[in-house]
């Protein structure tokens, strides 16, 4: 019988191993916000992830039950995945407003 491995997490941005409190990747910067299970996908906070994934079982482990995606499957690619997603346009228009307001009050205090 084998022994289950605690979980191992990795940056999907550079692949680099990280620890499971982690708020930020300690190689590339990148933060994190929810964590994604390679194998079946699943997304959710950190702490549904303290014996592996929630769903199928997957520890990062190449011998963790259920996981059959070999070798070659794990750990992940290792550098750049691309850009990440732009930011939601209720973002920049708050920053519009914002920056638009900050304006407005400079040029009534100058006059």
């Amino acid at each position: 019988m084998k022994s289950k491995e605690a979980p191992r997490y990795y940056c999907q941005h550079c692949g680099a191993e990280v620890g499971r409190d982690e708020k930020a990747c300690p190689k590339c910067g990148r933060l994190f916000t929810s964590v994604l299970c390679p194998k079946c996908g699943f997304s959710a906070a950190p702490s549904r992830f303290k014996e592996g994934c929630p769903v199928c079982g997957h520890t990062g482990a190449l011998n963790a039950p259920g996981y059959d995606g070999g070798a070659e499957a794990w750990p992940p690619r290792k550098g750049p995945q691309g850009p990440a997603a732009p930011l939601p346009l209720w973002i920049w228009l708050l920053a519009l407003g914002i920056l638009a307001f900050a304006s407005i009050g400079l040029v009534s205090a100058l006059l």
